[in-house]
């Protein structure tokens, strides 16, 4: 077998592979073989029918396994040796028959990169937000969480519930009609032009709004309002505590815990920023698109140009980041074991069987591993307090108050 390499940048690959054409008579009478054990005709026993029989009925499918077999393995055996990694599947682009057998393929790759110096990373962390002001946001929590709705009689404004008749059509193909959909104007999920034409709208006005090619044409037919209970004490024995006072309390105790949380949260984040920012390279496109999309179905968004415009870079991100934590998750021998995925995707209510067990246990675990990943860094890494930044208005009232 003799090979070259045409394309060659980091992640696009264009290979031109040649072989004796003797290769694939010899990959063809593998393949004979193969057939003849489990074929069974018409007045033969299975694994008897004669080969000569079989090469004359079925030579064109064997012929076409036998190409693809060898065409599979002079890659792998090329893939093997240059030490790549496909993050796609390979794609023929062609193949021509002669004294020898020569196709050309393209793939992408894995890109080779070194991580380096990912612990002992200084990370800044800030002090915990005032008690009086997470007390405040916790009760705003509980109040939104526990909020009602009542219907109102006037135009829809930011955070109102709208119900309606909805159809959804791309270049004039009905794509979803809805004859009564309920959305929160605001809600980040819905085109901004959607939640424009939202604002102001009145109980049974027609609207139309278009969006790359897409138009969502809807009815208004209910306009609701959040009620917000307040924080008494009989809201806190709704919610099986005895005063206003243990509430807070509660409250108080759940929005520390948080607020560590959201800071160990920060600090994870600023240390994925540092090892992408330390560590460049391109991330192949298959796996963008392949997370781009998975993005699009978490949010239920359309794949679209202003869509790829606000997921496309998060998307490239994320698989760079997965890939630096996968490297150093080698390098520092970090994993976790079989038992540990079966008794999470066990406490997540998923069923795993014999169609899905691997993939699924492939899948949790490497999300599990890249977690892992970030702790060990986290535990490796320098942490800094830091004051945290006067606000602007509070700048304003300690200048007044010198100035009295």
């Amino acid at each position: 077998m003799e090979y070259e390499v045409i394309k060659n940048n980091e992640i696009e690959k264009e290979i031109s592979i040649s072989v004796p054409s003797q290769e694939l008579i010899r990959y063809v009478d593998a393949e004979i073989d193969k057939v003849q054990k489990q074929l069974t005709l018409k007045g033969f026993r299975k694994g008897k029918v004669p080969k000569s029989i079989i090469r004359t009925r079925y030579y064109d499918s064997i012929k076409a396994q036998a190409l693809n077999n060898l065409v599979s393995e002079s890659l792998s055996t090329v893939v093997t040796e240059k030490q790549w990694y496909p993050a796609s599947q390979p794609k023929l682009l062609n193949v021509d028959e002669g004294e020898r057998i020569t196709f050309r393929m393209q793939l992408e790759i894995v890109p080779h990169f070194s991580v380096v110096d990912y612990t002992g990373i200084e990370l800044f962390k800030e002090e915990r937000l005032p008690d009086d002001y997470l007390l405040k946001q916790a009760m705003n929590d509980v109040r939104e969480r526990n909020a009602r709705v009542e219907e109102v009689n006037r135009a829809a404004v930011v955070d109102d519930f709208v119900t309606m008749e909805l159809t959804v059509t791309e270049v004039g193909t009905v794509k979803t009609q809805n004859k009564e959909v309920t959305v929160r104007i605001g809600d980040r999920s819905l085109p901004d032009e959607m939640n424009r034409a939202l604002v102001g709208a009145q109980v049974s006005e027609k609207k139309e709004v278009t969006v790359d090619k897409i138009t969502y044409a809807f009815t208004v037919k209910k306009i609701e309002e959040k009620v917000l209970p307040q924080i008494d004490d009989d809201f806190a024995k709704s919610l099986k505590l005895e005063n206003a006072e243990q509430l807070k309390k509660t409250l108080m105790e759940e929005a520390r815990r948080n607020e560590e949380k959201r800071i160990e949260a920060e600090l994870k984040e600023s240390l994925s920023k540092i090892l992408l920012e330390r560590t460049t390279f391109r991330a192949p496109t298959s796996f963008v698109e392949n997370e781009y999309k998975k993005m699009l179905q978490n949010a239920n968004l359309p794949d679209s140009e202003s869509n790829k415009e606000r997921f496309w870079k998060v998307a490239e991100n994320r698989v760079r980041l997965n890939l630096i934590l996968d490297r150093i998750a080698e390098q520092e021998k970090i994993s976790v074991n079989e038992d540990e995925i079966v008794q999470l995707v066990s406490a997540m209510g998923m069923k795993l069987n014999s169609e899905n067990k691997q993939n699924v246990i492939g899948y949790v675990g490497s999300i599990m591993t890249r977690e892992k990943t970030i702790d060990f860094l986290f535990r490796k890494a320098i942490i800094s307090e830091k004051s945290r930044i006067i606000s602007p208005k509070e700048a304003m009232n300690d200048s007044r108050s010198v100035r009295h």
